[in-house]
């Protein structure tokens, strides 16, 4: 049997805030959050352009990007595991809804940027209580 770590299993030490600085580390959460912010970035880029095979790259991007990021949850700290999951929950379903899309007057696209929205709200939250544990 081969070794393997999952998520929520390291045993972290230290305050809660160390522990949170640790999981952060270990598994890269800056850098995974911050290339889903440039997927959304390039979706909206691409709606600005009118170029629908562009929406639809990058929507399906948003969705490997964040099953990426969704992959480190949970935290050790539990308030942040619900922002986080409820962001990249929210950026998932986005994303999928809108990489199918045929148009780019689809309600498809609609709905998925009112979600994109609603993840952003998460992700922005999540961010603060980031800060306050000392991960930037």
């Amino acid at each position: 049997m081969g070794i393997s770590t999952l998520s929520g299993c390291t045993s972290y030490t230290g305050s809660k805030a160390n522990q949170v600085r640790q999981w952060a580390s270990l598994y890269a959460v800056v850098a995974n959050d911050q290339l889903v912010v440039k997927d959304i970035a390039a979706i909206r880029l691409s709606l600005k352009a009118g170029a629908l095979k562009d929406v639809t790259s990058n929507c399906s991007g948003l969705v490997f990007d964040t099953g990426t990021a969704y992959g480190n949850l949970p935290t050790p700290n539990d308030t942040l595991t619900a922002e986080l999951n409820a962001a990249y929950v929210a950026f998932a379903s986005a994303g999928s809804r809108c990489a199918a899309a045929d148009s780019l007057r689809s309600g498809a696209i609609t709905v998925a940027l009112r979600t994109i929205d609603k993840g952003v709200s998460a992700l922005d939250r999540a961010n603060v209580l980031l800060a306050a544990n000392g991960v930037h």
